[in-house]
């Protein structure tokens, strides 16, 4: 839920709300605007994703948050708290980093135990009770074999590993992730995503988490926010990002569509009739924003959700046709990438088994999307 809220606003709420709130956020290094009037709610026990690519201000926006910045605008509400100007060793949350800022000096197990023996000191813990709780975080990141071990002996995902449990071990409101996985190779990523969503289901915290890979973000979070030059285009959940994209900067970088522009010749009950630029009649299902006649529209349409060949002639409109420029080969699937005159950028198709061979280069391809799944974008035109 986006808020809407003056930033020079510095009164205590009503009634505590969301557990985190951005408001009219903004930071500025000199003349370089990192992150642009950004607000947003975070709800407690949510696993929120920052997603982007580098330079749209997700690492920035986690930075204030964690307190490891100060924001040149706005305001940052914790637990229904200004928290602003509060520094980041006063505020219940740690922070996991893509490196992971291990001590190489020091065993995972003294690794682990650092945290929690500064809060101890504080009051938080009772020194005798280290020990016990450090081998358990061991037990719960599966590392309960290598306390003694250097950082430099672990692989990667094991130093990941060692990162979390000394994230976790303080029983923080909210863990911070930097990228965490963005050095492991494939296989081992997926395998800790799937840990990190389970330690998220476990522990109950909030998880608020930074990365460039759309898949991860979609696989991984309550909700999404996507970030693109510091400002924030759409926050919601995964479903809502890609099934009802904003604009074309969410569509096009989210799950990847083929946008084309065209005319808006009819508003019927469920579809809405585009003739596209090439003459085409595309029909879409309704948009939640109000469309009329004769306007301007762009039609987002999703590479997998394609019919190809026979499939494409039974919907609305009949297909488009085009050639293959190019025919990649993925394992589970086949990517075409088809030249549909007038258009000057082609359309990228996924077939996931709809034909019996595969479709040379330079043959004639005929593809269509139902209405159902072509989406018209709102607040946008082919300018």
């Amino acid at each position: 839920m986006l808020l809407k809220a003056d930033q020079s606003a510095r009164a205590e709420p009503e009634k505590v709300g969301a557990l985190i709130e951005l408001r009219s956020i903004s930071k500025s290094f000199g003349s370089y605007q990192a992150v642009d009037d950004v607000s947003m709610s975070i709800e407690d026990g949510e696993f929120v994703t920052l997603l982007g690519a580098s330079g749209s201000g997700k690492t920035t926006t986690l930075r204030l948050i964690a307190g490891l910045e100060m924001p040149s605008s706005g305001t940052i509400w914790f637990q229904g708290r200004d928290i602003t100007d509060v520094p980041a060793t006063h505020r219940d949350m740690r922070m996991v980093f893509q490196d992971y800022a291990l001590f190489p000096h020091l065993t995972v197990e003294r690794n682990v135990a650092f945290g929690l023996s500064v809060a101890s000191m504080r009051g938080r813990f009772p020194p005798d009770s280290i020990p016990a709780r450090v081998r358990h975080y061991l037990e719960v990141v599966q590392l309960a074999g290598h306390a003694a071990k250097l950082p430099h002996q672990l692989s990667g995902g094991q130093r990941q590993r060692v990162a979390l449990a000394r994230a976790l071990i303080t029983d923080p409101k909210v863990v911070l992730f930097d990228e965490p996985l963005g050095s492991l190779d494939a296989s081992l990523r997926k395998l800790m995503q799937v840990e990190l969503k389970r330690m998220h289901r476990e522990f109950g915290m909030t998880f608020i988490y930074v990365t460039h890979d759309q898949e991860e973000a979609m696989a991984m979070s309550d909700k999404v926010a996507v970030l693109q030059n510091a400002r924030l285009l759409q926050y919601g959940s995964p479903a809502e990002i890609y099934e009802q994209p904003r604009n074309r900067a969410v569509a096009e970088f989210v799950g990847a569509a083929n946008v084309l522009d065209g005319t808006v010749v009819e508003v019927a009950a469920d579809t809405v009739s585009v003739r596209l630029r090439g003459g085409q009649v595309l029909a879409c299902g309704r948009p939640r924003h109000a469309v009329g006649r004769n306007e301007d529209a762009l039609v987002a349409l999703r590479c997998e959700r394609f019919l190809l060949g026979e499939s494409a002639r039974s919907v609305p409109g009949g297909p488009l046709v085009g050639t293959v420029t190019e025919c990649l080969y993925l394992g589970k699937s086949i990517e075409y990438v088809v030249a549909v005159p007038p258009y000057a950028r082609p359309i990228t198709v996924v077939d996931h088994g709809q034909l019996p061979q595969a479709i040379p280069v330079g043959a004639s391809i005929e593809i269509a999307v139902r209405p159902e799944h072509a989406r018209i974008l709102p607040g946008e035109s082919n300018s």
